[in-house]
């Protein structure tokens, strides 16, 4: 009574709460409250009391982290007031955002009110003969929060803090009880969060926000105990003690209820519970009859009908009776379920034994079969941290899912054969290659757009799906541009019977070649060869197109639209023998694609294999199906990983790669991309659905390619999952690989990985799902991100899907681009960035792939194994080009410019003897795939030149002069078809070019080579 007390952060709302409160409480008392800011009328408004109240208010405008304005600050109460009783400090600043993102004067910002703001306070009020000095810390400080790591620290300051300033008051160097006290989340405080997270806070921990009555009641107690430090936590209390205290195992904890305005149980003797409670506690057939009540009333089924060892699903189970399964369980018994679990656990008798297993300390006083002293449930629950104090709940013990008499223990096996990638293609929503995909991806694009009308006009069919018939609400889609421009002839089709192919034959043929080119290889000199070609394919609806438009039925028209013609069309123009086939797994095709040609080089039925996947939509059939289905999102957006999740946006592209054995790869001086370690395929067996995914089949997925590729999964950094952001889908495949992840590490005798090091993401927030090209899709992005050495970040991830649950797993959501640090052996060795690629289908076929980054061997460890100069002189290049028209060359001859101009920027300006053998060993590079690695054509152009400057120059003024002239060569063979048969037997001529190889003779080999001469390029180089 008559105090007067100092109150920072004045302005918000915390102070405004201990305002009321003293008011309630004491007649007249002096209240000076400061903040940095002016106040706004709403705050003063708020902070006004009844004219008949003695409390006196003054607010001071003061920065308490600036020392000189802090003392002064001291100084002006105690010249006013002539004394200063107590100081609350509640002064904060939250800027949520991951550490790594923030720039150094916005974490200044967060830790200055807290950390410096103490010290001047304390500072100047030494000398004060204080009642108490209140530090308003957070429960951030102890259990960590994402994106508030700056936060967290500054309010473990003011913890570490109050013990310091505690032990002088008992020294007698300061005056006044000391406490920090680790706030929850106050309802009508200052800081706010929104309802989801609110929501989620209350299920996933059984946390809540706290009530004024509440928090005050704890403040009275905590100045009580006379305690340097109180942590205060506000909820469902058996749930706490399960999810939040087995978190900071080495703080000393005492449990001390406070009573509340509201208890959730009865009075009793806090009983200690824990991992050492027998699984008997809870008996399994008490939780079998409870499970099948529960059902049978959700059902509105007899309890006799329901079997406890049925799939649920049998019963009309589906996402939406799982959630409200869950929801009531957690109601009921304070657990933290969420639908995903139940689908893994599918069955009464399953989850019986998964909720016994997991949580038999929180549910041994519901089913225990002799009484039990029951706990006293408050909302509120302060723990002291006392050396005297021992800890309420040891920790639970966790046990291994492989104790479950299906999965049988093996032993750590050997590597498969690894598989390099020498050749990439492809062509996506917004980006026509791989490096306009890649600068999407980087700039955090969104590629997905409204569906233009050359496919179909979606104002037609636009309607409600679930009242009018063959309507949907959904008129988006991630979109390939200029999938009608195709050169038949170049392929030996003619352009009527082009018309009558699907586009996706077409795509897969033009990407094929072009993956062909890029591995390197001239396409004929795979003719005859075992190679094989596996694509992931189907129909794409272009025969329905193509009745709409009333279109004749040709002849040609069965092989043009029907699916598997698609990859016969291409082994038939290449004359490749190999196996060719297309895969139709839905949306896992391409991956499985990219499996069976791994499968097809390890068995030795193929030295080469050519895999990828091709989508393309034409038709609204399917677009109205899955609408129907509750498949695609409205709004347009695949939210991967994220709270707001509602679906996927179907999307078109195209993606190829060429495979070979690794070691043949090398041997060969073939560029490699990635290299695969393992792969596996399997299939979800009777799921809860036809179409529901199956958490148990994808983590033995998982599993089975670690297992083949031999690798340890502590060293896999990235996942590009599946991930098509739906609200169960994307927890049910992080469940698996958390699964998968912890049994690997049992089988290579390990502990559980806490750590999160591996990244998740997924492409289709991008550019979509590209169904039959997803995998492929996938595989590139990872590759890309391997050349690159980052990780681009996942969109529309925020806030994170509450059901996912990474907390203690390896895994993080990559939410922010960043650098893609190598990780380290036990020796500090950096290791090859590893990954895995997961596609799941909707019919139940899955497939994952796991990749490693290539690191180019020694210049010792090659051996001479790789093409090195021959006869040519250090700088002498020949640089050779050919099309099938003058037409085509035009355009080859501009993609290259464009290309040596972007090397030439990223090499920056040479004249250093490092760049300049940098530079010309890509010279080189160039020029021989030019000359060993593509077709020759009827149309030619060759010249001579010594580095990139000069080619680009001489590429610059072909294309504004493109005539023969003194600096290239320029022909076309038709014109010299008479003349070369006459020579083509001739040994003499032979003879001559041998001549003229050996002998630097170059303007005469370019000058034949472009009338059409045939030149073993190959005799300019040695092994």
């Amino acid at each position: 009574e008559g105090g007067c007390y100092l109150i920072s952060g004045g302005a918000g709302g915390l102070a405004r709460l201990f305002v009321q409160e003293m008011a309630r409480r004491v007649q007249a008392a002096t209240i000076i409250l400061c903040g940095r800011s002016v106040l706004s009328e709403q705050q003063r408004a708020q902070l006004e009391l009844a004219p008949s109240s003695g409390i006196h208010l003054d607010y001071q405008q003061a920065d308490v982290s600036d020392g000189p304005a802090g003392h002064a600050l001291i100084g002006r109460v105690q010249e006013r007031y002539g004394r200063l009783d107590g100081i609350i400090h509640a002064a904060g600043v939250l800027r949520d955002s991951l550490l790594l993102n923030k720039r150094p004067e916005e974490v200044r910002a967060v830790l200055a009110p807290k950390v410096l703001g103490v010290e001047v306070l304390d500072e100047a009020s030494r000398e004060i003969p204080l009642d108490f000095f209140i530090l308003c810390s957070s429960i951030s400080a102890v259990m960590g929060n994402v994106g508030q790591a700056d936060y967290a620290a500054a309010n473990a300051y003011l913890d570490a803090f109050a013990h310091t300033r505690q032990a002088q008051v008992l020294e007698g160097s300061r005056q006044g009880t000391t406490v920090s006290i680790n706030w929850p989340l106050w309802e009508e405080g200052g800081m706010q969060i929104g309802d989801e997270a609110i929501q989620m806070m209350r299920e996933r921990l059984g946390a809540e926000v706290m009530g004024t009555e509440t928090g005050m009641k704890t403040l009275y107690q905590a100045l009580d105990w006379r305690q340097a430090q109180v942590i205060v936590l506000h909820g469902q209390v058996e749930r706490i003690k399960q999810r939040w205290l087995h978190r900071s195992p080495k703080l000393p904890r005492g449990a001390i209820p406070v009573k509340s305005t509201t208890h959730l149980g009865h009075e009793g003797q806090q009983e200690q519970v824990g991992g050492d409670m027998p699984l008997e506690v809870v008996p399994r057939d008490a939780l079998c009859k409870t499970l099948t009540q529960r059902v049978s009333r959700l059902l509105k089924v007899q309890v006799e009908e329901i079997d406890a060892a049925t799939d649920l699903s049998e019963y009309g189970f589906d996402s939406i009776t799982f959630t409200e399964l869950a929801n009531s369980l957690n109601q009921t018994y304070h657990l933290d379920l969420t639908p995903p679990l139940l689908f893994e656990h599918s069955s009464i008798e399953r989850l019986a034994l998964y909720l016994q297993t997991t949580y038999s300390a929180v549910l041994a006083p519901h089913f225990a079969e002799a009484p039990h002293p029951v706990a006293q449930v408050t909302q509120a629950m302060a723990l002291v941290a006392s050396e005297e104090l021992a800890p309420v709940i040891p920790l639970l013990r966790q046990r291994s899912r492989l104790a479950r008499s299906i999965v049988h223990k093996q032993e750590v096996p050997v590597a498969a054969s690894p598989i390099a990638i020498i050749g990439m293609s492809g062509c996506f929503p917004q980006a026509w290659d791989g490096e306009s995909l890649w600068s999407n991806l980087l700039e955090g694009k969104d590629c997905i757009s409204e569906i233009p009308a050359s496919r179909w006009d979606w104002q037609t069919y636009f309607g409600d799906p679930t009242t009018e018939e063959n309507k949907t609400n959904i008129k988006w889609a991630g979109i390939v541009e200029g999938i009608e421009t195709f050169d038949p002839l170049f392929f030996g089709i003619s352009p009527h019977e082009a018309e009558q192919m699907d586009p996706q034959q077409r795509l897969l043929m033009m990407y094929v070649w072009k993956a062909i080119e890029d591995a390197g290889y001239d396409a004929s000199s795979l003719s005859g060869t075992n190679t094989a070609l596996f694509v992931g394919t189907a129909s794409s609806g272009y025969s329905e197109m193509l009745s709409r438009a009333g279109r004749v039925i040709e002849g040609s028209s069965s092989t043009s639209q029907v699916p598997s013609v698609g990859p016969s069309r291409m082994s038939y123009f290449l004359n490749l023998h190999g196996p060719s086939e297309p895969i139709e797994t839905a949306c896992s095709s391409s991956l499985v694609a990219i499996h069976r040609g791994v499968n097809a080089i390890e068995s030795g039925e193929s030295a080469l294999a050519i895999v990828g996947g091709v989508n393309i939509l034409v038709s609204p059939e399917q677009h109205i199906s899955f609408s129907k289905a509750g498949m695609l999102c409205e709004d347009g957006r695949c939210k991967a990983f994220g709270a707001s999740a509602n679906g996927y946006v179907r999307g078109e592209g195209v993606g190829m790669l060429v495979l070979k054995r690794l070691d043949l790869a090398e041997q060969d001086g073939d560029h490699i991309y990635g290299v695969i370690l393992g792969s596996a395929e399997n299939h979800g067996g009777r799921a809860s659905s036809l179409t529901a995914p199956n958490p148990r089949a994808q983590a033995d997925l998982l599993i089975a390619a670690y297992r083949k590729a031999g690798i340890d999964p502590r060293t896999v950094s990235y996942i590009e999952a599946h991930g098509t952001g739906t609200p169960l889908g994307d927890p049910i495949e992080i469940n698996g690989l958390k699964t998968a992840w912890s049994e690997l590490a049992q089988t290579v005798g390990m502990g559980p990985i806490q750590e999160a090091v591996c990244g998740i993401g997924s492409i289709k927030s991008n550019i979509g799902h590209l169904e039959l090209a997803a995998g492929v899709a996938g595989v590139i992005k990872v590759l890309l991100q391997m050349q690159h050495k980052m990780l681009v970040k996942s969109l529309h991830c925020e806030p994170i899907n509450p059901y996912i649950q990474l907390e203690g797993s390896p895994f993080y959501i990559v939410q922010e681009s960043q650098e893609w640090e190598t990780l380290r052996d036990h020796t500090g060795k950096a290791l090859p960035r590893r990954a895995g690629v997961s596609s799941f289908g909707f019919g139940g076929v899955n497939a994952h792939v796991v990749l490693e980054e290539y690191v180019p061997k020694t210049q010792a460890e090659r051996s001479g194994s790789e093409a090195l100069p021959g006869v040519l002189g250090p700088t002498q290049r020949l640089l050779v080009l050919s099309a099938r028209n003058e037409e085509q060359l035009q355009e080859q001859v501009r993609q290259l410019l464009a290309w040596v101009r972007t090397q030439m920027q990223a090499q920056g300006p040479l004249g250093s003897a490092g760049s300049e053998i940098v530079s010309d060993q890509r010279l080189q590079d160039l020029t021989y795939t030019l000359q060993v690695g593509r077709e020759a054509m009827e149309e030619r152009l060759a010249m001579l030149v010594s580095g990139f400057s000069e080619l680009e120059e001489k590429l610059s003024r072909f294309l504004q002069e493109p005539q023969e002239g003194g600096d290239w060569y320029r022909g076309q063979v038709s014109r010299h078809k008479e003349t070369l048969s006459l020579f083509r037997a001739d040994e003499e001529l032979q003879e001559a070019i041998d001549k003229w190889l050996k002998r630097g003779k170059y303007e005469k080999l370019l000058q034949g080579w472009v009338k059409g001469l045939t030149i073993d390029w190959k005799q300019l180089y040695r092994e």
